[in-house]
């Protein structure tokens, strides 16, 4: 094994950074991913989603682009002409609630851009410019993609604001989503912004993304010793059928409720949940403010039954969920049955200071309601005792009520207490338990966001019904079995996320497509909104065929009407005709259409698996929205989320490293192949520093391994001995392995055979063959550099150089691979 004795760290990043500014020089010079239709070879086009520039580039972003570009100059070297093109991502709120946080002095932002992005603070009052936010980011990421060496042909390259020709684009796109009807308007509840009132998509979001709105049941409890008008104490719930085995109602007594006339009835809910009332087309007017404390020791009554339910204190409740009420279940419920046995262990004096009486408490005892296969009559006690859960507080408690509410929602019966329900299955009894409340009068609907979402603004979002509002309907039928005949079809890397994709079609509803602040393209026929940022980014590759006749001057962004999409796209239209009314030469309409048919479909698009539940299977259902079969996606891959120092990337956190710092820090290629090198599949990568020095190393020795034996004479000549035969002989099978990994986006597994593995062949060769043939060692090297050019590319294309390789190794071919 060669060691590098190449120095410290830094001398050895520095030596490798020289090599890969030398060679990066030479890939720019020679315009070698420039690349045109060429009917004499098969192509393939490559994307990557491109990145929002509300910040650096960082190595979450890497570690998906890395595995375009290793399939992307794998397959070059499988004789395809490969194009990888890159765009950047201005609209939506993310880059413009930024600016707006600069300019309101926000320090947590400065910090951030200042500390982690590495904005000069003299740049930072410009940054109030939402469009010198992104310009700025943007060049800065330009610059760091190149240092990587994404084999990008950046003539193609566009931004998605301040870029008329992609607005035509997109108004194309959405009028003739609209003609063909896969756009309608009504009233739906959406995730929303009180402060940018819209809509709020995920990747509008700090945080929460992929949270959608789920439906909650308000039951009314009428409050005892109301004489006039009675008053409900409203509990939120997901199982009204457990209403049979309440023993009483939690409130958190430090929050704050409010008494309110709502739709004419006197409710008491949190203070919080009564302006989402509001926004849920109730009529809400306050009639005064109560501390949570103070409702501790009242008394409701069941709607069902009319027990008495007293009201208790619970740390678990939060105001700022459902109605900041809960009714309690401790038979079925852990967090009740938690909360009930630690109030229950407090002394007389404490329960005095809180207006309650021991015997009261403790007299409550859990009623069991439901039978289910597995378990005795108390599965909420059962799973807190095998668990260990003794307090309220504790986390598992989250994971042991999905146990619970699953088993009982899959097999669960309700027992003989439960009244005309008795026998019937839990997961009917849901429905018309609640259906037959809400006909009483004691039941209504609310929506609720089931984990916190927040605005790129700062502020917490909420559930409204929207009127009015434009929706993409992916809850259609005839569009969802098309889309799921699209993925039916197409690759899925790895095979496991194929069923995810089809289980997203399948629960995927409308989803509003426009908001009203932000950047972006208005809707074409309701100037008022903005297309959202999920929604202009769906099939956007096909922009791609177009861009570089406009970035060229060759077509106006004036020219881009409807029928020259349509002549494009479609073929339809003389193209005299079409030539007249968008003032472009027909032997230019001609091209840009060739363009089109040669490249498109998309023969891959990769991204973190994130991606699945919205975008990536939004720019499914658009594809096969607005293009014919054989131009829809050919394969889809997804990598995991990557990971710092074992803990999730949270920018707001400060456990973030940009792309920039770590090319700075290890080198272009040592990222390269420590992200690779992370994990495959669906498994979430972990970026550290251990990691990343130690691809350094290998790399350090790998080069000084070639420059040995590209200087040093081999004793060896002649004829190739039995164990040099067997050399090249085991290269063809690890080339061969490493093709198969590669056809399948397998990155991991094909870079630990195209390094590790190969090495320890020449290794083995090394100790079995001290009269060692330069003519087999000098083509095992040339051969190892060409499959490792996909992983590393600057070393390797270096490496080739020096071992007497001419020219650059997209250029020479793949090697010959052993019989499979």
């Amino acid at each position: 094994m060669y060691l590098s004795d190449s120095g410290d760290m830094a001398s050895r990043v520095k030596r490798l950074r020289e090599i890969e500014r030398k060679v990066n020089g030479l890939w720019y010079s020679s315009r070698i991913y420039e690349v045109d239709p060429d009917r004499s070879k098969p192509k393939k086009l490559v994307t990557f989603p491109y990145p929002y520039m509300n910040g650096s580039l960082h190595v979450g972003h890497a570690l998906s682009a890395t595995r375009v570009d290793a399939y992307a100059r794998f397959m070059r070297l499988m004789g395809y002409n490969v194009l990888f093109p890159w765009a950047w991502h201005w609209t939506g709120e993310p880059i413009m609630g930024s600016a707006k946080r600069v300019k309101q002095g926000d320090r947590k932002i400065i910090e951030t851009l200042v500390k982690l992005d590495g904005v000069p603070e003299s740049e930072i009052p410009n940054f109030a410019d939402p469009y010198y936010f992104a310009r700025y980011f943007t060049k800065e990421g330009r610059d760091v993609v190149r240092e990587i060496g994404f084999s990008v042909d950046w003539r193609r390259e566009f931004t998605t604001a301040l870029n008329e020709g992609y607005a035509r684009f997109v108004t194309w796109q959405y009028l003739t989503l609209r003609e063909k009807g896969y756009i309608t308007q009504g009233t739906h509840p959406v995730v929303w912004c009180p402060n940018d009132k819209s809509p709020t998509g995920d990747h509008d979001r700090a945080e929460g993304e992929g949270v959608s709105p789920e439906e909650l049941f308000l039951i009314k409890f009428p409050m005892k010793g109301e004489d006039v008008q009675p008053t409900f104490i409203v509990a939120a719930t997901f199982r009204p059928e457990t209403i049979f085995g309440a023993t009483n109602i939690w409130v958190q007594p430090e929050g704050v409720y409010t008494l309110a006339l709502i739709d004419g009835e006197k409710w008491i809910v949190s203070e919080y949940s009564s302006t989402v009332l509001a926004e849920q087309k109730h009529d809400v007017k306050r009639l005064s403010r109560l501390n949570g404390k103070d409702l501790v020791g009242r008394v409701a009554a069941n709607p069902l039954t009319n027990t008495e339910l007293p009201v208790l204190p619970a740390d678990f409740v939060d105001p700022l969920f459902g109605t900041g009420v809960v009714y309690s279940v401790p038979a079925h419920a852990p967090y009740d049955y938690a909360a009930l046995r630690e109030l229950q262990r407090l002394d007389e004096q404490a329960l005095f200071k809180m207006g309650l009486s021991l015997e009261r408490v403790r007299s409550i005892t859990p009623i069991s309601i439901i039978r289910v296969e597995g378990y005795g009559d108390y599965p909420a006690i059962e799973v807190c005792n095998s668990m260990g859960i003794v307090s309220q507080r504790d986390e598992k408690l989250d994971q042991a009520t999905q146990r619970v509410y699953q088993a009982e929602y899959a097999k669960g019966v309700m027992k003989d207490n439960c009244g005309k329900y008795s026998g019937i299955r839990v997961s009917d009894a849901k429905k018309l338990v609640f259906e037959d409340l809400k006909n009483m009068g004691f039941a209504a609907v609310y929506y609720e966001l089931p984990s916190p979402v927040v605005c790129r603004c700062g502020t917490r979002c909420i559930v409204k019904i929207l009127e009015n509002q434009w929706f993409l309907r992916y809850g259609d039928a005839d569009w969802k079995s098309k889309a799921k005949l699209c993925v039916e079809r197409m690759g899925v890397y790895p095979p496991e996320a194929r069923q995810w994709f089809l289980d997203v079609i399948d629960w995927l509803q409308n989803k509003p497509c426009a908001r009203r602040s932000g950047l972006g393209t208005p809707l074409p026929w309701d100037k008022e909104w903005i297309v959202e940022t999920l929604s202009d980014s769906t099939v956007y590759m096909a922009y791609y065929t177009i861009s570089k006749y406009v970035n060229t001057g060759a077509v106006s962004p004036t020219s881009l009407t409807p029928e020259f999409f349509d002549y494009v796209f479609y073929g339809k239209g003389e193209l005299s005709t079409v030539a007249r009314l968008t003032g472009v030469d027909e032997e230019t309409l001609r091209s840009v259409r060739e363009e089109f048919l040669y490249w498109y479909p998309v023969d891959l698009r990769n991204s973190a698996k994130e991606l699945i539940p919205n975008h990536l299977t939004f720019f499914i259902f658009h594809h096969v929205a607005l293009f014919p079969e054989e131009h829809w996606p050919k394969a889809v891959s997804t990598n995991g989320m990557l990971t710092l120092e074992g803990q999730p990337m949270h920018k707001s956190k400060g456990n973030f490293v940009s792309l920039k710092q770590a090319i700075q820090e290890y080198g272009a290629d040592a990222t390269r192949l420590t992200l690779l090198n992370g994990t495959e599949n669906l498994n979430d990568p972990d970026w550290n520093r251990t990691a990343a020095s130690n691809s350094v190393d290998k790399l350090s020795s790998l080069l000084d391994l070639v420059e040995h034996v590209a200087s040093n004479q081999l004793s060896g000549a002649g004829e190739l001995s039995d164990i040099d035969r067997w050399l090249l002989a085991r290269f063809k099978e690890k080339a061969r392995h490493v093709k198969e990994h590669m056809g399948e986006m397998r990155t991991r597994s094909a870079l630990n055979v195209a390094l590790f593995e190969v090495w320890e062949d020449y290794r083995r060769y090394l100790k079995r063959n001290g009269n060692r043939n330069q003519a087999a060692v000098h083509q095992f090297f040339k051969w190892w550099m060409i499959i490792l050019h996909p992983f590393i590319p600057h070393l390797s294309q270096w490496c080739y150089a020096k071992l007497g390789g001419s020219g650059l190794i997209e250029h020479v071919g793949y090697p010959p691979t052993g019989a499979g």
